[in-house]
């Protein structure tokens, strides 16, 4: 009997630092995910409308853009209530973290925390 195959989940990443999106996305297609990288929120958006993302990584400053990732979480979550999202920033306020969640956001995590294995073993547990 031939096993099926799962489909691969799909995973959204909004970040405006180049080489560190591209390496965060690198290892997450190397981990079996697909995977679309956008710099900006109103990427992001043209995106969404035609990958059905199963989870969502958001940076939360976008550089010399108006709309942060922690404005998209309500404009995903009204698309697809199933979305999960996790925040990615450097921002470590508490209350940025309340907010976040408070939004609908799955977890606010730090950079400085989270090395590109680390997210792919994070994520990982998301899909478990």
């Amino acid at each position: 009997m031939i096993e099926e195959s799962r489909p691969s989940k799909k995973i959204l990443f909004l970040e405006d630092e180049e080489i560190l999106g591209r390496l965060y996305c690198k290892k997450l297609e190397e981990a079996g995910y697909v995977v679309r990288l956008c710099k900006d929120t109103d990427e992001l958006i043209d995106h969404y409308e035609s990958f059905d993302a199963d989870l969502a990584f958001l940076d939360q400053g976008i550089k010399d853009h108006h709309v942060s990732g922690m404005d998209m979480i309500p404009i995903l979550k009204n698309k697809n209530p199933n979305v999960k999202i996790a925040m990615l920033s450097n921002y470590s306020e508490f209350q940025l973290k309340d907010k976040a969640k408070k939004a609908g956001a799955h977890d606010y995590l730090l950079k400085i925390n989270m090395s590109p294995t680390k997210l792919v073993q994070y994520t990982r547990k998301i899909f478990t």
